[in-house]
């Protein structure tokens, strides 16, 4: 294996102590991690201080930018110090062990066969990234996730950084279309399975009783209300500028995203604010209104809850 120098970039907002020792973790096998605070605040002053301890450079920004801008300074930041790679991570995920060396190893495997743009593990929580074989041991990826996506320093010269303006959500499936759209192959790396939370998972209940139908999931997994904003604009600007080139999966993820709309919608209290809330995302993305959502937005984000009960996810697998 050629020599490189890998590093490991950590996006943060208001985490708890729970992210040492993912840091620990990241710094067992990388040159160096750059943890960037997206404006946490002094409440969080201890954490980063602990973090500094680990071995890792803390950068703090004064507000928050959202993850997309928050990867960049830390990508532009670990790229100028020498890095020939750069693994982006989020503060509750934990590189699994050889996940480095592993995911290195399927960019220069597939190196020799393709123009590689970024390798993913190949599960991320119970997700499966990988998706077609397109040469012996080399399969390309869909739907990624950027929490442990391996990017080289030369096609973040070549494509740019992540899409700051899309805040939150989707911002991985933007840079995955980007990639694919400039000839680029997004790959995932065999046997590398990302650990990770999915949201919050809540059991589906009609008249007090679970669902078990076949072909409806007993189990919802829901994001923080505020973020279905972001999800519904991002969508209608992702299909927008993606539309002639993707045009087969844009068309499936939006009927799926819908699906899921409806069914959260469903389980949202004030139903009304949530609807509010979809409404809003939904203006924006068809005016191109980019950035972070209103404070109006917000408040009735913020009034949201869940009209379910918290899945015992034992009894579901």
């Amino acid at each position: 294996m050629n020599a490189h120098s890998t590093w490991a970039v950590m996006s943060c907002f208001r985490p708890d102590p729970d992210v040492i020792p993912h840091a620990v973790a990241a710094l067992a096998q990388v040159d160096g991690l750059i943890v960037v605070d997206d404006g946490s605040g002094e409440a969080h002053d201890q954490t980063f201080a602990e973090l500094e301890d680990t071995g890792a450079r803390v950068i703090r920004t004064p507000q928050n930018l959202g993850i997309a801008a928050a990867l960049n300074t830390g990508y532009t930041a670990a790229f100028g110090s020498g890095a020939t790679h750069v693994i982006s991570l989020d503060q509750d995920s934990a590189l699994p062990p050889m996940a480095v060396q592993r995911l290195l190893s399927a960019w220069e495997h597939g190196s020799r066969e393709e123009r590689v743009g970024a390798v993913v593990p190949e599960y991320f929580a119970d997700v499966r990234q990988a998706k077609d074989e397109i040469a012996p041991g080399v399969w390309t990826a869909r739907n990624v996730i950027q929490s442990g996506m391996l990017l080289p320093g030369e096609v973040f010269a070549d494509v740019g950084g992540l899409r700051e303006d899309f805040f939150i959500d989707l911002v991985d499936t933007e840079y995955e279309l980007r990639l694919r759209s400039g000839g680029y192959h997004v790959l995932a790396a065999p046997d590398v399975r990302m650990d990770h939370r999915l949201g919050q998972q809540l059991e589906r209940r009609f008249l007090g009783l679970r669902v078990r139908l076949p072909g409806i999931p007993s189990v919802v997994t829901v994001s923080t209300p505020f973020r279905y904003y972001y999800r519904v604009r991002n969508r209608i600007v992702l299909n927008r500028t993606y539309r002639g080139s993707h045009r087969s999966q844009l068309r499936r993820d939006t009927i799926l995203d819908v699906i899921h709309f409806v069914n959260v919608a469903a389980l949202a209290r004030p139903r009304r604010a949530f609807w509010r809330v979809l409404r809003a995302g939904y203006r924006a993305g068809r005016t191109g209104r980019m950035g972070p959502m209103p404070e109006s937005v917000m408040l009735d984000a913020r009034g949201v809850t869940w009209a379910a009960p918290v899945a015992n996810t034992s009894e579901t697998r």
